[in-house]
């Protein structure tokens, strides 16, 4: 058992000895106060039994939430810090706020060293008493529990077996709490009280309370904190003050009239940021996934708001702390769970469910579990300025491995109603990959959701005419890089087609077999892209299917595969092609986009390298990186491609919409369909940020920037 485990609940009992902050001789006998033999065995007696319930009111009584039962430890313990016990003291004063009285300080700090039992005192929520022997015994059968279940490296660990016991044992408890015995002043109209709160594996907190009695009734007035540590990991419910120091101490506001308590405030707050974080273009989910898996700092971004200093500094302590799962009481969103101990097995499951290959399995699995949800949202607790008008809180949403936006959300209050002043964004990815998970950043484009589409007319290219009920076969390529074929889609009686629910990010092709035989007559690539709505028109000329040119089995079209070295039809079809003008009929694959949003989303002019027409630039092996020739500019808004040549090399090629400007690298005529690697952003010279993210889709590595 380590030396350490007498922190677990008593970091209490070895700090009795203390004198407090200020400095003075050790007495070389004990003082007279240290006389016990008129102390009662058992406690609390008399008036502090009700300061023992104001105590707990103030820790465990939370709005309407309370926790099922409340855990303390079996004894009153010694405290740490707090005031001298002699009159006179030299040294640093003990710092705190309100008018004490003299004797109120010298009492608290005269205390004995005896340790009386605890006995229950009627407080409404029950009480469990344990012992050093029974925090033991916990800590070894919950070390057991995680040696058997041990957390993947990368996720925070319990350092603690106790913790994993008490929640096994006690579920919903909210911690340890240990009470020291109570100062009263001669009158018992003020009392100082020591708590000493164990809650989680990282979270300790040491803090006197100063009571008043008014018309009978005890009441907490300042909190004063001698020692405090929040934490980082996720485990446990910080019960704590807005400090950490004694010079930080905090007075408890009395709730005004018309004013709201700050329970209410809490609950509307929440309600109205997650209102708005999730309503994007007039949708909401079904259904939202709190997790405790986040840590956000109180750092507040760059802003442009008149926020209170005050409330700032409150935020820097409350702004980095988790708030519980319970905190959000009232929302229009179904409200599903997910604890950290829940990760792993999610996971788990998430390989086997995540066929697509799409690299992110916990959130195939997460959207699986919980439909209807983004992704899964992890909350700060919420500061207010002292009177209550002014509000700051920090979200996480998660919805992939680079699907993520941070955000801090400053209110303000008008009467009763609560409004947002500003979102103020932070770290944020928009790259989704897994559906129907969504991101939510303030900068979410308009038409990301919407239905993707694209539909077109299949007609002869020698009579014009459209081809009905003609069975068009699609082709999709993995980010693992199996190619897998989805059901075929039929041209109408008036030879139109339509694609809907395509899948998000996909390097997809059309390909129209030749009747009767397993070659291909037309091969049309398609990088689908968010909220895509595109027109794609096809001429196919059957007769090129009884040539004697080399002809592509359909079997071996696979856009990321490099096994199989063939000459597709459509290439040998374009052999003699002038490629001197982009719209040179029969070459070029049109494509035109119903106006549904800024035209750079749509605009694909696509032109690709054929075996007439190899301009023999560099070459440049890796795809992944410089996908901008040296020295070389294009338009925003071009597409970068990749094919297979018969060398072997996987050429890079850009689809541009500036005539006679297409660019190959490598030898050899294109071998297999071009399919989508990004679009460029800015254009630039090599070694600029030349491609979007959408390169993720074929360089697993990352960004495509720099050159090699």
């Amino acid at each position: 058992m380590r030396v350490a485990l007498v922190a677990l609940l008593v970091f209490f009992a070895a700090l009795v000895h203390s004198s407090g902050a200020q400095v003075s001789p050790i007495p070389v006998k004990a003082p007279f106060w240290d006389d016990t033999t008129a102390e009662s065995p058992i406690y609390p007696v008399g008036d502090a039994a009700p300061v023992y319930r104001a105590v707990l009111d103030l820790l465990y009584l939370d709005g309407d939430k309370r926790p099922p039962v409340i855990i303390m430890h079996d004894s009153a313990e010694g405290k740490m810090g707090g005031p001298c016990p002699f009159a006179k003291c030299v040294g640093q004063v003990w710092n705190h706020k309100s008018k004490m009285d003299t004797s109120t300080v010298l009492s608290y700090a005269r205390l004995t060293r005896r340790r009386p039992l605890l006995t229950q005192f009627g407080y409404p929520i029950p009480i469990v008493f344990i012992s050093y022997d029974d925090v033991r015994r916990m800590e070894a059968d919950g070390r057991e529990v995680l040696a058997a279940h041990p957390m993947p490296p990368d996720l925070p660990k319990r350092s603690w077996g106790f913790w994993v016991e008490l929640q096994r044992k006690y579920p919903g408890a909210w911690g340890v709490t240990t009470l020291s015995k109570v100062g009263f002043n001669k009158r018992h109209t003020e009392a100082l009280v020591q708590a000493h709160q164990w809650c989680g594996d990282d979270c300790r907190v040491h803090e006197t309370f100063f009571l008043k009695q008014t018309k009978g009734r005890w009441r907490v007035v300042e909190r004063i904190p001698e020692e405090v540590d929040p934490g980082t990991l996720p485990y446990g419910r910080y019960l704590g003050p807005v400090g950490t120091t004694s010079k930080e101490s905090e007075i408890i506001p009395i709730d005004r009239p018309g004013g709201p308590s700050e329970a209410t405030a809490r609950a509307d707050v929440y309600r109205i940021v997650l209102d708005s974080l999730y309503s994007v273009n007039g949708e909401r989910p079904k259904r939202i996934v709190l997790t405790n898996w986040f840590w956000t700092g109180g750092q507040i971004p760059a802003h442009t708001s008149a926020i209170d200093p005050a409330l700032v500094k409150r935020f820097s302590f409350l702004g980095g702390i988790r708030a519980p799962f319970d905190a959000i009481a009232r929302s229009r969103f179904a409200i599903s769970t997910l604890p950290l101990d829940s990760v792993p097995a999610l996971r788990e499951r998430g390989v086997s469910l995540d066929v697509e290959a799409t690299g992110n399995p916990f959130y195939v699995a997460l959207a699986t579990k919980y439909p209807g949800a983004w992704g899964m949202l992890g909350v700060s607790r919420i500061a207010f300025n002292p009177n209550r008008s002014q509000a700051l809180v920090n979200t996480y949403h998660a919805c992939g491995n680079s699907c993520t936006s941070r955000d801090t959300w400053f209110l303000t209050r008008s009467g009763k109603t609560w409004q947002i002043a500003e979102r103020i964004s932070g770290d944020k990815q928009n790259y989704v990959e897994v559906e129907p998970l969504r991101y939510v950043g303030s900068d979410v484009s308009p038409i990301a959701y919407r239905p993707r589409r694209v539909q077109g007319v299949v007609t002869d290219e020698v009579t014009g005419k459209p081809l009905p009920f003609l069975e068009i076969v699609i082709r999709r390529a993995l980010n693992s890089g199996v190619n897998v074929t989805d059901p075929p889609v039929r041209t109408d009686t008036a030879g139109h087609y339509t694609l809907a629910k395509l899948p998000l990010n996909a390097a997809m092709t059309m390909v129209v077999p030749c009747p009767g035989q397993q070659h291909a007559a037309q091969v049309q690539p398609i990088g689908v892209t968010p909220g895509m709505d595109t027109t794609i028109n096809i001429s196919v000329n059957f007769g090129i299917c009884d040539t004697t040119a080399v002809k592509a089995p359909l079997a071996a079209l696979n856009p990321l595969s490099g096994a199989q070295t063939f000459i597709s039809s459509d290439s040998a079809r374009f052999a003699q092609c002038d490629l001197s003008t982009p719209d040179s009929v029969g070459c070029v694959s049109g494509v035109s986009s119903i106006p549904q949003g800024p035209s750079s989303a749509h605009r694909f002019t696509w032109m690709y390298l054929t075996p007439g027409a190899n301009p023999g630039f560099r070459t440049r092996m890796t795809t992944c990186l410089n996908l901008i020739p040296l020295n070389e500019k294009y338009p925003p808004g071009d597409v970068v491609v990749r094919a297979m040549t018969s060398s072997g090399v996987a050429p890079s090629l850009i689809a541009t919409s500036a005539p006679a400007t297409a660019r190959g690298f490598g030898p050899g005529p294109v071998t297999m369909p071009p399919i989508v690697l990004a679009e460029v952003e800015g254009g630039g010279p090599s070694g600029s940020f030349a491609v979007s993210e959408a390169s993720k889709i074929s360089c697993a590595a990352g960004r495509a920037v720099g050159s090699t």
